[in-house]
């Protein structure tokens, strides 16, 4: 690839994506939870507490389906519910030592990958991959919008 296309470059990342999901389909596939949920680990994560209303907010969801989420992910032990001090009404949600375990766990499968593969490139390439993704990080953070506020 001479110069490259953004085309190009969206066919190699999908083969890599293609190649990591292989690599690490034995952990995902092992995993008895919804794609929300997950969806919902990982905010908690981002996040570190959050009130339900929280996640009906981040969801598009009624209040109803965002606890019954919270709940099924306490009921899985990923999820901790905890009394706000400030305002017994609320109740904070929060990744309990399971919940970190699993984020980190699937991160850290697919970064130890990563890691591997990109051992094994030329210093020449290593560098380019590094301008690269340097580059579009660049640009990704100048088109994000900010997620809303973080207060619970």
């Amino acid at each position: 690839m001479t110069g490259g296309s953004v085309d190009e470059a969206l066919i190699a990342y999908k083969k890599v994506h293609r190649a990591l999901l292989t690599s690490t389909a034995s952990r995902w596939r092992d995993l008895d939870i919804s794609m929300q949920q997950l969806r919902a680990i990982y905010l908690l994560r981002d996040e570190e507490v959050a009130t339900v209303g929280r996640l009906a907010e981040l969801f598009g969801v009624a209040m109803p389906a965002a606890s019954v989420l919270a709940d099924r992910l306490v009921k899985a032990g990923y999820v901790e519910r905890n009394e706000d001090t400030a305002d017994r009404r609320r109740v904070l949600l929060s990744l309990t030592r399971a919940g970190i375990q699993l984020v980190t766990d699937l991160r850290e499968g697919s970064h130890s990958h990563l890691r591997r593969w990109m051992s094994q490139l030329s210093p020449e390439d290593l560098s380019a991959l590094t301008r690269g993704w340097r580059a579009l990080a660049e640009v990704a953070s100048r088109r994000t919008q900010p997620v809303a506020s973080r207060a619970v």
